[in-house]
Protein backbone atom coordinates (compact mmCIF):
# COMPACT_ATOMS: atom_id res chain seq x y z
CA UNK A 1 0.00 0.00 0.00
CA UNK A 2 1.17 3.10 -0.75
CA UNK A 3 0.68 6.70 0.41
CA UNK A 4 0.98 10.15 -1.41
CA UNK A 5 1.20 13.23 0.01
CA UNK A 6 -1.02 15.86 -0.69
CA UNK A 7 -0.24 18.64 1.05
CA UNK A 8 3.59 19.21 -0.41
CA UNK A 9 2.00 20.92 -3.38
CA UNK A 10 -0.08 23.86 -1.61
CA UNK A 11 2.43 24.43 0.58
CA UNK A 12 4.61 25.45 -1.74
CA UNK A 13 2.58 27.28 -3.78
CA UNK A 14 2.01 29.49 -0.60
CA UNK A 15 5.70 29.68 -0.22
CA UNK A 16 6.15 30.62 -3.89
CA UNK A 17 3.26 33.59 -3.46
CA UNK A 18 5.51 34.83 0.04
CA UNK A 19 8.66 34.55 -1.42
CA UNK A 20 8.09 36.60 -4.75
CA UNK A 21 10.28 39.19 -4.33
CA UNK A 22 14.18 39.16 -4.20
CA UNK A 23 17.56 41.18 -3.89
CA UNK A 24 20.94 40.13 -5.13
CA UNK A 25 24.31 41.34 -4.72
CA UNK A 26 27.24 40.76 -7.31
CA UNK A 27 30.38 42.03 -6.98
CA UNK A 28 32.20 41.32 -10.73
CA UNK A 29 29.21 39.87 -11.80
CA UNK A 30 29.72 37.19 -8.92
CA UNK A 31 26.85 37.18 -6.39
CA UNK A 32 27.80 37.92 -2.91
CA UNK A 33 24.33 37.95 -1.06
CA UNK A 34 20.67 36.67 -2.19
CA UNK A 35 17.59 37.16 -0.04
CA UNK A 36 13.86 36.19 -0.75
CA UNK A 37 10.92 38.32 1.06
CA UNK A 38 7.60 38.99 1.13
CA UNK A 39 6.05 42.61 0.92
CA UNK A 40 2.41 43.22 2.13
CA UNK A 41 0.65 45.44 -0.14
CA UNK A 42 2.63 45.65 -2.95
CA UNK A 43 1.21 47.87 -5.53
CA UNK A 44 2.61 47.09 -8.71
CA UNK A 45 2.65 51.07 -9.73
CA UNK A 46 5.88 51.37 -8.45
CA UNK A 47 7.64 49.11 -11.66
CA UNK A 48 7.16 52.42 -13.99
CA UNK A 49 7.39 55.05 -11.36
CA UNK A 50 10.09 58.11 -10.13
CA UNK A 51 10.25 56.45 -6.75
CA UNK A 52 12.51 53.38 -7.93
CA UNK A 53 15.35 55.67 -8.89
CA UNK A 54 14.55 56.93 -5.36
CA UNK A 55 14.72 53.87 -4.04
CA UNK A 56 17.96 52.61 -6.12
CA UNK A 57 19.65 55.36 -4.94
CA UNK A 58 18.57 55.15 -1.42
CA UNK A 59 20.15 51.45 -1.66
CA UNK A 60 23.41 51.72 -4.03
CA UNK A 61 23.73 55.23 -4.44
CA UNK A 62 27.41 57.52 -4.24
CA UNK A 63 26.74 61.29 -4.24
CA UNK A 64 23.04 61.31 -3.35
CA UNK A 65 21.39 64.80 -3.25
CA UNK A 66 25.00 66.49 -4.95
CA UNK A 67 26.60 66.34 -0.86
CA UNK A 68 28.46 62.90 -1.19
CA UNK A 69 25.62 60.75 0.59
CA UNK A 70 25.81 57.29 -0.13
CA UNK A 71 23.16 54.50 -0.66
CA UNK A 72 22.33 52.02 2.75
CA UNK A 73 25.57 49.83 1.05
CA UNK A 74 28.48 52.13 -0.06
CA UNK A 75 27.92 53.52 3.71
CA UNK A 76 28.29 50.08 5.19
CA UNK A 77 31.50 49.81 2.93
CA UNK A 78 32.74 53.28 3.84
CA UNK A 79 32.35 52.42 7.30
CA UNK A 80 34.37 48.93 6.71
CA UNK A 81 36.92 50.71 5.41
CA UNK A 82 37.18 53.29 8.20
CA UNK A 83 37.53 50.73 10.45
CA UNK A 84 40.04 48.69 8.02
CA UNK A 85 42.23 51.53 7.68
CA UNK A 86 42.16 52.25 11.18
CA UNK A 87 43.01 48.79 12.55
CA UNK A 88 46.10 48.60 10.18
CA UNK A 89 47.63 52.65 10.92
CA UNK A 90 51.10 52.66 11.77
CA UNK A 91 51.97 56.07 12.39
CA UNK A 92 55.96 55.35 12.17
CA UNK A 93 55.06 53.70 8.27
CA UNK A 94 56.48 56.20 5.06
CA UNK A 95 55.37 55.59 2.15
CA UNK A 96 57.45 56.41 -0.46
CA UNK A 97 56.21 57.97 -3.91
CA UNK A 98 56.89 54.68 -5.73
CA UNK A 99 54.83 53.10 -3.37
CA UNK A 100 50.96 54.78 -5.13
CA UNK A 101 49.63 52.95 -6.99
CA UNK A 102 46.49 53.20 -9.46
CA UNK A 103 43.20 51.96 -7.59
CA UNK A 104 41.09 51.63 -10.49
CA UNK A 105 43.81 49.16 -12.46
CA UNK A 106 41.55 46.32 -11.83
CA UNK A 107 37.96 47.43 -11.84
CA UNK A 108 35.92 45.90 -9.48
CA UNK A 109 31.84 47.27 -9.59
CA UNK A 110 29.21 45.99 -7.30
CA UNK A 111 26.09 45.33 -8.93
CA UNK A 112 22.33 45.13 -7.15
CA UNK A 113 19.17 43.97 -8.74
CA UNK A 114 15.41 43.87 -7.33
CA UNK A 115 13.80 40.80 -8.55
CA UNK A 116 10.07 40.82 -8.85
CA UNK A 117 8.67 36.70 -9.32
CA UNK A 118 11.93 36.12 -11.27
CA UNK A 119 12.17 39.24 -13.25
CA UNK A 120 14.89 41.83 -12.95
CA UNK A 121 13.05 44.94 -12.25
CA UNK A 122 15.54 47.49 -11.22
CA UNK A 123 19.63 46.77 -11.49
CA UNK A 124 22.59 49.52 -10.89
CA UNK A 125 26.06 49.18 -9.86
CA UNK A 126 28.64 51.49 -8.57
CA UNK A 127 32.72 51.04 -8.36
CA UNK A 128 33.90 48.91 -5.63
CA UNK A 129 37.72 50.79 -5.82
CA UNK A 130 37.36 53.31 -3.91
CA UNK A 131 36.98 51.24 -0.96
CA UNK A 132 40.12 48.92 0.37
CA UNK A 133 40.61 45.10 -1.02
CA UNK A 134 40.24 43.63 2.35
CA UNK A 135 37.04 45.47 2.47
CA UNK A 136 35.70 44.58 -0.71
CA UNK A 137 36.40 40.84 -1.26
CA UNK A 138 35.15 40.33 2.05
CA UNK A 139 31.73 41.50 2.01
CA UNK A 140 29.38 40.82 4.90
CA UNK A 141 26.31 42.73 4.47
CA UNK A 142 24.30 40.28 7.15
CA UNK A 143 24.08 43.41 9.55
CA UNK A 144 22.41 46.14 6.91
CA UNK A 145 19.55 43.51 5.30
CA UNK A 146 16.77 44.33 7.45
CA UNK A 147 17.33 47.97 6.23
CA UNK A 148 17.78 47.11 2.98
CA UNK A 149 14.67 45.20 3.02
CA UNK A 150 12.66 47.72 5.08
CA UNK A 151 13.04 50.34 2.20
CA UNK A 152 12.25 48.17 -0.49
CA UNK A 153 8.80 47.12 1.46
CA UNK A 154 8.69 50.70 2.29
CA UNK A 155 8.61 51.71 -1.70
CA UNK A 156 7.03 48.88 -3.14
CA UNK A 157 3.83 49.37 -0.73
CA UNK A 158 2.96 52.92 -1.42
CA UNK A 159 -0.30 53.70 -2.43
CA UNK A 160 0.23 56.42 -5.42
CA UNK A 161 3.42 57.00 -7.44
CA UNK A 162 4.40 59.35 -9.81
CA UNK A 163 4.07 57.85 -13.25
CA UNK A 164 7.14 57.44 -15.85
CA UNK A 165 5.64 58.27 -19.63
CA UNK A 166 7.25 56.60 -21.93
CA UNK A 167 8.14 60.24 -23.98
CA UNK A 168 9.56 61.34 -20.66
CA UNK A 169 11.83 58.41 -20.98
CA UNK A 170 13.20 59.24 -24.27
Amino acid sequence: MTTTNTTAAPVAKKYDEQQRFEFLLYINNHIICQRYFNIRDYNEDVIQSLEMKELIDAIVGMDNDGFGGMGIIPKHLKNKSIDYSWANFNPYYLQTEEGNKNIFEKIDNFQFEIKVDKNSVAKAQFSGNLFPPKVRYAVDIKEIIPSIMTEIRSYFSQKNYNKVEASQAL
